[in-house]
């Protein structure tokens, strides 16, 4: 049975460098090295290794990959598996879906410093699949960078009368929404009316997943 292990990703990710990440996590876990970039290249493809070198550089600038200059030929290296890293408080759970309470129960978890923004992070606990197309899935630990304001289309930590969410901001048309991702669901996006006390606890910076 594989031992799962916590490993440190971010959000913001295009498809096909998602697709990529995923099958070198895949390949290491398997193997216990890493592809090399024609192996890459054949899985997935492609006529040239440019393209291939074209998105573990996006993958690097994202924080996603390293590479050992003492290893030329299986140089990739998952980051977030070792090197520095900070205590951060889990300090309960929030809704990808309908918004409940957030139960602020501190839990102490290991962050790698790359993942934080600033020095006012705090971590929540994922409930629920309504933000599976922002690739924010159940069980995963989000973590936020605490401000009261937000842009049009950043993934925020809001509360709702009292209620805490995580969703896509939507401030765009004359009403603001809270905006869900998972096309595969009917989620509905969540209005805010003049009527209702709305909070905007941070914005959401990375997460930390289980992989098995």
């Amino acid at each position: 049975m594989t031992q799962k292990r916590e490993v440190a990703t971010h959000t913001m990710l295009t498809e096909k460098q998602r697709a990529l990440y995923d099958y070198i996590r895949r390949y290491i876990e398997e193997h216990e090295f890493a592809p090399t970039i024609t192996e890459l290249r054949d899985y997935f493809g492609l006529a040239s290794n440019f393209a291939i070198q074209k998105r573990l550089k996006a993958l690097q600038q994202k924080g996603y990959v390293e590479f050992d200059r003492y290893n030329t030929a299986r140089n990739i290296r998952l980051a977030g598996l070792s090197g520095e890293s900070v205590t951060l408080s889990v300090v309960g759970t929030v809704t990808a879906g309908v918004p409940i309470e957030a139960i602020e129960i501190p839990e102490p978890i290991e962050v790698p410093r790359h993942l934080l923004r600033g020095s006012n992070n705090f971590a929540l606990r994922v409930k629920g699949d309504s933000m599976l197309d922002a690739n924010i899935e159940d069980g995963d630990i989000i973590i936020v960078k605490s401000q009261p304001r937000a842009n049009h289309g950043q993934i925020v930590v809001a509360t709702i009368n009292g209620e805490a969410t995580v969703k896509k901001l939507d401030i765009g048309g004359p009403q603001i929404f809270l905006q869900p991702c998972n096309r595969a669901q009917q989620y509905q996006p969540i209005p805010i009316n003049s009527d209702d006390v709305f909070e905007i606890k941070g914005i959401v910076v990375g997460l930390l997943r289980q992989y098995g």
